[in-house]
């Protein structure tokens, strides 16, 4: 019997968007994209991720198993194994929903035995029966979709969609897989909703923006969101000891964070009662805990109450329970850890470690960017490993220069050496006895405060209920002057666990640290039980719920970890303001002389946060100071990876110090005397305003003859009354003056938009201030969001049709938008607009509309000769009733490609077009030119490239004899892998596991010719040679094999000289020729596991976010044929939607500028320019004839 393992944890599908130092999350793919998002429905489009049909040998019988990457599955152990893939969906509070769907396209596979689903529990292989559903003569399932029951996460109500894209036919065989579905999810009914906090955590937003998939088209329509918030639970004999917690308090506070403690013993002795109390923080406080901290151990000395859960007859402790306050599911809706001690030396060595770690970390080298990866696979199997793998592959993405790996013995030692070097990251994955390590070898370490995460997510290192386990170990070693171990642990309870889901836990975690940007140690680790409840959605066995439940954080749950060296902020700012100064301005640039943006500055004295605000992208804030008592402010900045900054202003008293008292600020728009206005005390657009502001004497001297004026900094404000007398002001005195200022707001304005009202302040003696009034405007805020092609299933526009375009818009602003009236353009020659303009009904704050509900929407022409998947996008101005206008841009498609057309475009442009694209002239004719002088070539040998399998992987950067055009970035060297893969620019890497592209796993950027786990063995060479008659670089595998089933490659990779080969954007041309085309790496998962995926064809740029893909685990683009022998492909920005030949300012037009531009280059006393758009007659050149030919066109000769 051949047992089959399917490791479902990959990282290749994973995209990244790299900007500057820092990335964020995009997604894995799911399938799941919005289409349209209305009241009371919604649709979301999916297409079925890349998948493969394995073939299983089994008892002698051949089976096929449809696997997908980060698949679930929804079926019951024994019946047929179909994988499925889930994403979350945002609903309104208070609502049900049911699912329905529309299958677009699908294709049907004969001749196919499913087999089933096992069991995940061991010990009962073999007893589960096989399902009926085998000897019936219909489909299973009936329906591909399900959706949940409502989740409720912290800010959201969510369910869960889930789409099985297989329907088998056991009675025929035959397999039905659905390529593309519209899933429209249709309110039904109404139910309880459960309680949400009226501000949004910024904390929760990575896991929201990864998992939910319309979560950027929600209504924003809060302006704020809360202050971040701790709860600390403290055992009620905390006593003496509460003075070392308080200054980790004191630095939260500092920091920014709201925070509170509770440690009455009617509350923290009883874990309903705790759980009751951190219910109603939640429900209640203004700005409930997002971060909950246990500060003691569960039992011993120092405790507090855990959890044990019932499911699996293990009686396992965990935490989780005190982080589900609403809605009947596993879902946070705060990060729980704990901080588990028995002695005074533990509190004091934790406290130490966290508070050294976060605001003044240890800078002596760069353990930041260390981390120790240790995989035993002696116990648990090669996905230890495997895990391993995908994590160190992330982490390189993320900038990790050091990362070492264990995965053979001695692994006690080998762990104790790497913790002493210094990690931010310490994994383990392995069995119980985590191979031998234990707390001997943390005591034996000599890290420092060079203190790492620990992930430790095996068998008993997190039974924390009794006794020490090694999670709570790791935490409590060392001292608070000499620390060792880690700053932060998750263990996992019991000794129960299974491998499969500590797995996604492990993985689930580092890729919300890394990937998603979760910063905190609470909110990584929640990442990794939601993977669970993804990967699982039907819960078998309630294993999600166990496993949940299982693992915790040993740690302060708001610990902000870094997975960077940390950049120094240079940070400008008053070191002195009088009393009664309502703001201080704060600029921050980084080393580099650059503005930080999202910088959190933080004002705080005596245990009261005063104020904090983020810094602009020009790295500005203005905080308000809301407090005139003399004295020391600290001012406190941070931000994920860079080092606090820790500074202080004073506040005095200069004698005489008037300014504006922000309790009474009154706004009159009744229309009655020199006010207009709707009357409801707001700022609307278009209204005259009487304000009236009181200012008082936070100084120490009578003031006299005070005169106050009002300004604006905003153009779109007019100040009609001007300046105001006060009088007299004494000390501590509040005074109004007897008349209101008066100004005027310009209509149109966007919600939310500031005054920059400030009053100048003087008086006889020369005394004057300056005190801000922070107002803004209510009004409108709209953007364009999706389109809807009538007549078009999937909204594409059809080449050579005329199509009507119903166009949806969003108000998120505060106040209904009415009479909105709208146009469209584009600068895409791709299309003609007959109709370009249209309506909308009302649409209320926070709703949204489509021109269909007027019935006057767009007419929009595709032309003929466009290539099919072209996009164009839509500018669309909006104006409503009010004045108010604004300018989005929405993207259509035109067309649906198929196998005789080219793939692509991408975002950038680019298009591959195959051999079997014979209506196109582009489509390249396979034409080879043999190097390898083995057999007549002229190429070069590139000996050093050496890759003999089993880890030899090789590659080596050359010089190229000219200037490559890639992506809009000029390269001059190569590097060249022994993979079948070409990096622009120099690379270490030397990736044989390929993954899809764009993404990660590969060097940015990238061309592959056939990525796949090749050697150079039996013959197997790379050569490269310069073709300088057809100006064209060459490399060639000649006569590669593959590493798994020894298969032989023969291929091409031809970089084109972009000053010959003349594009619309002067990027070059890459043509990629195959002489032997052996697609066989199916991949094997028994115990020696060798990664499979076939090979990968296709192109990424250097941020890892835009490229194509021409196949991907011998699945094709819809667009690609399959390649074969004496095939060839040609990557190109040359196709159908490019800029107009001639637009040499490229301005979208043609005109004298454009010839005066061309004369000046041909005289060559100009500038240079584009010669593809410059050669207007398309001979190859650009000379005299041009000229002509453009002066022609510009004058309408032709």
């Amino acid at each position: 019997m051949k047992a089959i393992q399917s490791l479902l944890l990959g990282f290749g599908l994973i995209a990244v968007l790299i900007g500057g130092n820092s990335a964020t999350v995009a997604k894995i793919d799911d399938g799941f994209q919005l289409k349209q998002m209305m009241d009371n429905s919604s649709v979301l489009w999916y297409h079925i991720p890349a998948y493969e049909l394995r073939t299983i040998e089994t008892d002698g019988k051949v089976l096929t198993k449809p696997v997908i990457a980060h698949s679930g599955s929804m079926v019951e152990a024994g019946e047929p194994d179909l994988p499925s893939t889930s994403t979350f969906y945002a609903v309104e509070p208070g609502k049900t929903y049911s699912v329905q769907v529309n299958i677009i396209a699908s294709e049907m596979v004969e001749d196919v035995d499913i087999p089933p689903l096992k069991t995940w529990d061991n010990k009962l292989e073999g007893i589960i029966p096989t399902s009926p559903v085998y000897d019936n003569t219909g489909v299973f399932p009936e329906s591909i979709a399900a959706i949940s029951e409502t989740i409720v996460m912290r800010d959201l109500h969510l369910v869960r969609v889930t789409v099985t894209p297989f329907q088998y036919h056991p009675a025929t065989n035959q397999l039905e897989v659905i390529t593309e579905a519209e899933i429209e999810l249709v309110e039904t009914g109404t139910e309880d909703a459960a309680f949400i906090p009226a501000r949004r955590s910024r904390a929760f937003e990575p896991l929201y923006q990864s998992l939910v998939v319309n979560y950027e088209a929600l209504h924003r329509n809060m302006v704020d969101y809360q202050r971040p918030s701790i709860l600390y639970v403290l055992p009620n004999n905390i006593g003496s000891l509460f003075g070392t917690i308080d200054v980790l308090m004191d630095w939260k506070r500092r920091a920014g964070y709201e925070v509170n403690y509770i440690s009455s013993s009617n509350v923290v002795n009883n874990a309903n009662n705790l759980k009751n109390y951190i219910e109603d923080a939640y429900e209640t406080w203004d700005n409930p805990p997002v971060y909950v901290t246990i500060v003691a151990d569960a039992e011993g000395s120092y405790d507090v109450p855990t959890w044990y859960e019932s499911w699996s007859g293990y009686n396992g402790e965990g935490d989780h329970p005190y982080s589900t306050l609403a809605g009947n599911d596993l879902f946070p809706e705060v990060f729980i850890g704990r901080m588990s001690f028995d002695t005074q030396s533990h509190l004091q060595t934790i406290v130490s470690k966290t508070l050294n770690y976060e605001s003044t970390p240890y800078m002596g080298e760069n353990w930041f960017e260390r981390a120790c990866l240790v995989g035993d696979p002696s116990s648990s199997g090669i996905s230890c490993i495997i895990t391993k793998e995908n994590i160190r592959e992330m982490m390189e993405l993320y900038g990790f220069e050091d990362i070492r790996t264990v995965y053979s013995s001695p692994f006690a030692s080998q762990m104790q050496s790497n913790l002493s070097d210094g990690l931010a990251f310490f994994n383990y994955r392995g069995y119980w006895g985590v191979s031998g390590f234990s707390s001997s070898n943390l005591n034996g370490t000599t890290n420092g405060f060079m203190l790492p995460i620990a992930t430790v997510i095996t068998c008993g290192t997190g039974s924390f209920g009794n006794g020490e386990a090694l999670a709570e170990a790791f935490i409590r070693a060392g001292t608070a002057s000499n620390p060792k171990g880690a700053v932060a642990a998750i263990g996992t309870a019991t000794l129960g666990t299974h491998t499969m889901f500590n797995n996604v836990v492990d993985m689930g975690f580092y890729y919300g640290a890394l990937v998603e940007g979760i910063s905190s140690a609470g909110g990584a680790t929640m990442a990794g039980k939601l993977w669970l409840s993804k990967s699982y959605p039907t819960n078998p066995n309630n294993y999600v719920s166990i496993f949940s439940h299982w693992n915790s954080l040993m740690g302060d749950a708001s610990l902000q970890m870094w997975t960077a060296y940390p950049e120094q902020l240079n940070v400008s700012h008053s070191y002195a303001i009088t009393a009664g100064t309502n703001f201080i301005d704060v600029d921050i640039v980084n080393s580099g002389g650059n503005p930080v943006e999202d910088a959190w500055v933080t004002i705080y004295r005596d245990d009261d946060i005063l104020e904090s605000g983020y810094t602009s992208e020009s790295g500005f804030v203005r905080i308000q100071v809301p407090s005139a008592e003399i004295g020391e402010v600290l001012v406190t900045v941070t931000k994920r990876n860079h080092y606090p900054y820790q500074s202080s202003l004073q506040i005095y008293d200069p004698g005489v110090s008037v300014n504006v008292y922000s309790d009474i600020i009154l706004i009159d728009d009744d229309d009655s005397g020199a006010s207009s206005g709707n009357g409801d005390g707001n700022i609307n657009s278009g209204e005259t305003i009487e304000l009236s502001v009181a200012l008082s004497n936070y100084g120490s001297v009578d003031a006299a003859n005070i005169i106050a004026s009002l300004l604006s900094s905003n153009n779109n404000v007019d100040i009609i009354s001007t300046t105001l007398q006060y009088g007299n002001i004494g000390v501590n005195e509040i005074v109004s003056s007897s008349e209101p200022f008066v100004f005027s707001v310009m209509e149109g304005l966007e919600d939310g938009a500031g005054l920059g009202l400030s009053l100048f302040i003087t008086d006889d003696q020369g005394y004057s201030a300056t005190g801000q009034i922070n107002l803004q405007v209510f009004g409108n805020r709209l953007f364009a969001n999706s389109v809807d092609v009538v007549g078009s299933s999937q909204d594409v526009l059809t080449s050579g049709e005329t199509s009507t375009v119903h166009i949806v818009l969003s108000n998120e602003g505060s106040t209904a938008a009415t009479s909105i009236t709208g146009s469209i353009t584009s600068a895409s020659s791709a299309i003609e607009i007959t109709d370009n303009t249209g309506s909308w009904n009302v649409i209320p704050a926070g709703s949204s509309n489509s021109t269909s509900s007027t019935g006057d929407g767009f007419e929009i022409t595709a032309l003929e000769e466009v290539i099919p998947g072209a996009v164009a996008h839509l500018i669309v101005a909006l104006t409503t009733e009010g004045g108010y206008s604004s300018v989005s841009i929405v993207p259509v498609q035109i067309g649906i490609p198929t196998v005789t057309d080219p793939v692509g475009p991408d975002s950038y442009g680019y298009y591959i077009y195959d051999s079997g694209d014979i209506e196109y002239l582009l489509a390249p004719n396979y034409n080879w030119i043999e190097i390898d002088g083995r057999y007549g070539g002229d190429g070069n040998y590139l000996n050093s490239l050496s890759d003999g399998g089993n880890n030899g992987d090789d590659v080596e950067t050359i010089d190229l004899p000219f200037t490559f055009r890639f992506y809009g970035q000029s390269y001059d060297e190569i590097s060249i892998c022994s993979n079948g893969w070409i990096g622009l620019g120099e690379t270490n890497m030397a990736s044989f596991r390929n993954y899809p592209v764009p993404g990660a796993g590969g060097p940015s950027p990238m061309i592959a010719g056939f990525w796949d786990d090749l050697k150079l063995t039996n013959g197997g060479r790379v050569y490269t040679w310069y073709d300088n008659d057809n100006k064209q670089f060459i490399v060639q595998w000649s006569r590669v094999r593959t590493y798994q089933n020894n298969s032989t490659e023969t291929f091409q990779i031809m970089l084109r000289d972009p000053d010959y080969y003349l594009t619309p954007t002067s990027d070059g041309e890459i043509l990629i020729q195959y002489m032997d085309f052996n697609n066989t790496t199916n991949g094997s998962y028994s115990w020696n596991q060798i990664h499979g995926n076939y090979c990968t064809v296709g192109i990424e740029d250097h941020t890892m976010t835009i490229g194509l893909e021409y196949t991907f685990n011998n699945n094709y683009h819809d667009a690609a044929m399959e390649l074969e022998d004496e095939t060839a492909i040609l990557i190109t920005t040359r196709g159908s939607d490019i800029r107009l030949h001639g637009d040499l300012n490229m301005d979208n037009s043609l005109d004298i500028f454009d010839i005066l531009i061309l004369i000046d280059f041909i005289l060559q006393e100009g500038q240079d320019i584009n010669p593809f758009l410059a050669d207007i007659n398309s001979d190859g050149m650009v000379n005299i004839l041009d000229m002509v030919g453009l002066v022609q066109i510009v004058m309408g000769y032709n």
